[in-house]
């Protein structure tokens, strides 16, 4: 007696989604032209700045170390934002879990929105889903190496358009075109354009909902986030069962057979080859499709009942949704926080930052006259477009004195002055003196300030330490 070798891994079969017209779809289709629109125009958009500044409205300028979004510059010390801000979206993805399950990605995420872009070229090149379906079981043809290389360099175009398109964030969008042109272009965005070329041909035309049912993670713990009370598409079993698609049947048995006919019609559209009525599985990425399908179907037979929609758990058992209840309120409390505090930021942020460094080689030095010295090195940084100068001086300390190596230049109040390039940090070397018969012994806090000459409310402070015996 043999045992007989069990394959623990089904083979991949193709999926021949249906394409399918109604509401959902075009919506989808809506979303899909603004997504797309955004995503490749937006380099190109010109957006006017002070002189010498770049003129591209979004940039990720790396070598300058500066992101510019329209009226907003980001510097590098801001960069902790990029941390909030990933914080915030993943809130704002749960938020939306909880409120209507993976409707992100049946309308929103990058892999469904170029997806549908190749499925919709392929329909273009080969046709509906039965022609397609005929058309890869048939044998090669001239008719068909011509539709298949059709179908694939057009795709191969939008994966380069992609690639491109993204390159173009980091650098200034016609220029960068023209030497992709002329073979200019540097090493990195060769590399850049080939993978993003790459990656988009391979996930949106060859692994599709490969991707969403084995690749992507979300779809694996967006369980956790689901409740009574979410979102879904379901199938209503009370309406549609028993099914049965013999017509005269169904006009014998009326009103003991469910309105559901058994026609398949939303299996053959499901971009990822669920039956939606065997119940709620992770592969069903919320878009709808389906009910295009049904309510097809539907109306074509006169019925009133939709046997496929958007409902909850809870609605099913006949209750009302409830749309406003703990797990809501605190996804939506903490993403209304984190966005509130980035917006609160950029709106109170002063374009002047300071930085100070305490020597600690030596720690003090001792005066002829009996006073004491600390050394500092401070670091100026100026957010604005145009050179400023700003006034210098410490607080908190009796008896101080304050002035700045090789600056000479000071204001009414003696205090130095320090002129700054727009976009530079400069280091300065500061020199801190207390008198002696000011002095204490150990350590005292103090406080350094930084204030713009031509606008006084541009200004920044830093703590730090002057010691002595």
């Amino acid at each position: 007696m043999t045992e007989e070798n069990v394959s623990l891994y089904a083979d991949w079969k193709k999926i021949y989604p249906r394409y399918q017209t109604g509401f959902f779809r075009t919506l989808r289709w809506s979303l899909v032209v603004l997504f797309l629109g955004i995503y490749y125009l937006l380099p190109f958009l010109r957006w006017q700045r002070e002189a010498g500044l770049p003129d591209q409205a979004v940039l990720f300028d790396l070598p300058g170390r500066k992101f510019y979004l329209f009226d907003l510059v980001v510097w590098p010390q801001e960069i902790f934002l990029l941390a909030i801000l990933l914080i915030a979206a993943a809130l704002g993805l749960f938020f939306i879990t909880a409120l209507a399950g993976r409707v992100f990605c049946g309308y929103m995420c990058f892999q469904t929105v170029w997806t549908d872009l190749f499925l919709y070229i392929e329909k273009i090149f080969e046709g509906n889903r039965k022609q397609r379906i005929k058309l890869d079981t048939s044998g090669w043809t001239f008719r068909k190496l011509i539709l298949k290389l059709g179908k694939h360099g057009v795709w191969l175009l939008i994966g380069v358009a992609t690639g491109g398109a993204f390159v173009f964030y980091f650098a200034d969008a016609p220029t960068l075109f023209r030497q992709f042109l002329d073979g200019s272009a540097p090493a990195p965005a060769w590399f850049t354009l080939l993978f993003f070329t790459g990656t988009t041909y391979v996930m949106a035309g060859i692994a599709r909902e490969q991707v969403c049912i084995y690749m992507c993670p979300y779809a694996r713990f967006q369980g956790a986030m689901f409740d009574e009370d979410t979102i879904i598409i379901s199938y209503h079993p009370e309406l549609g069962e028993p099914r049965e698609s013999n017509r005269r049947i169904r006009e014998a048995k009326k009103g003991s057979i469910g309105l559901c006919i058994d026609c398949n019609a939303c299996v053959t559209v499901c971009p990822t080859g669920i039956d939606i009525r065997d119940g709620q599985q992770y592969e069903c990425i919320t878009c709808g499709a389906c009910i295009d399908a049904c309510n097809t179907v539907k109306d074509r037979l006169h019925l009133k009942n939709e046997l496929i929609r958007y409902t909850s758990m809870r609605e099913m058992k006949g209750g009302e949704t409830q749309w406003f209840r703990p797990r809501i309120l605190i996804y939506g409390g903490l993403l209304t926080l984190f966005l509130g505090g980035i917006s609160a930021f950029f709106a109170f942020r002063s374009p002047v930052e300071l930085n100070v460094i305490r020597h600690r080689q030596p720690i003090y030095i001792m005066q002829s006259d009996g006073g004491i010295q600390n050394n500092f090195t401070i670091r100026v940084l100026n957010m604005s477009p145009n050179p400023r100068t700003f006034s210098i001086e410490v607080e908190n300390l009796k008896g101080s004195s304050l002035t700045v190596g090789a600056i000479k230049k000071v204001d009414e109040k003696n205090r130095p002055l320090l002129t700054v390039s727009p976009g530079d940090v400069m280091p300065f070397t500061v020199y801190v003196k207390q008198a002696k018969n000011h002095l204490q012994s150990g350590a005292q806090e103090i406080r350094f300030q930084l204030r713009a000459l031509d606008n006084a409310e541009h200004f920044d402070t830093y703590n730090s330490v002057f010691m002595r015996p």
